[in-house]
């Protein structure tokens, strides 16, 4: 029975968790994402930071004004660059730090970086998972920081999390960088067509040719 109890406690308690990130914030006119209730704002040079108490981690999400002087990005690889050079510092910022899981995603037209960071100072490991967004004017950063025991129960409200970020619909690629949507060369979906194309064209000369044996059989 106590058994039972203990786990029925553990379910409302994540369930409880999980309603936790109700509310939508909006950082500005184009991005918005859920936050727990009572988080804290804080806002220097036009920068803002905002942090709350999840129930099996901890918030934080920063919207920096990139410098003036930043150089425009004009192509993909450029992108890349930043968004490496920003998992560098991280990297570097502590010791006994590892990067895991480290990709590129595609959030409403808007390519992302997803990574996490895996910190151990001898005290058990501590992770903390980002995505980072990066604009022309504006760098967003997305982290849910969480101690290795809350990974499996912190799970859903992690998620929740990431997936409440929201775009708007006026923001694409070539907020990112200059050339999004320029091909040099074919287009993706025109290569497919062309594949498609070819084997469908091969398939036919096959049957074709194996009609032509049997009639001069």
């Amino acid at each position: 029975m106590k058994k039972i109890l203990i786990a029925f406690s553990m379910a409302f308690y994540a369930f409880a968790g999980y309603s936790q990130l109700l509310k939508p914030v909006q950082l500005d006119s184009l991005v918005t994402v859920s936050l727990p209730v009572g988080f804290k704002k804080a806002a220097t040079k036009g920068d803002q930071t905002y942090s709350g108490q999840a129930s099996f981690g901890f918030v934080i999400v920063t919207r920096t004004e990139n410098p003036p002087a930043n150089k425009v990005l004009k192509k993909e690889g450029d992108l890349n660059n930043v968004f490496k050079a920003y998992v560098e510092q991280l990297k570097q910022s502590s010791e006994g730090t590892t990067i895991l899981n480290d990709h590129d995603t595609i959030v409403q037209n808007l390519e992302v970086r997803d990574f996490t960071l895996r910190t151990d100072t001898g005290d058990g490991p501590q992770y903390r998972k980002f995505r980072l967004l990066y604009t022309k004017p504006i760098t967003y950063t997305f982290d849910y920081s969480y101690q290795e025991a809350s990974q499996e129960v912190g799970k859903k409200e992690m998620d929740a999390f990431f997936n409440s970020i929201k775009v708007s619909p006026q923001l694409d690629g070539t907020d990112q960088f200059v050339m999004y949507g320029r091909h040099t060369g074919l287009g993706t979906p025109v290569v497919i067509a062309i594949v498609v194309g070819g084997v469908g064209l091969l398939i036919l000369l096959v049957v074709v040719l194996r009609k032509k044996k049997e009639l001069a059989a």
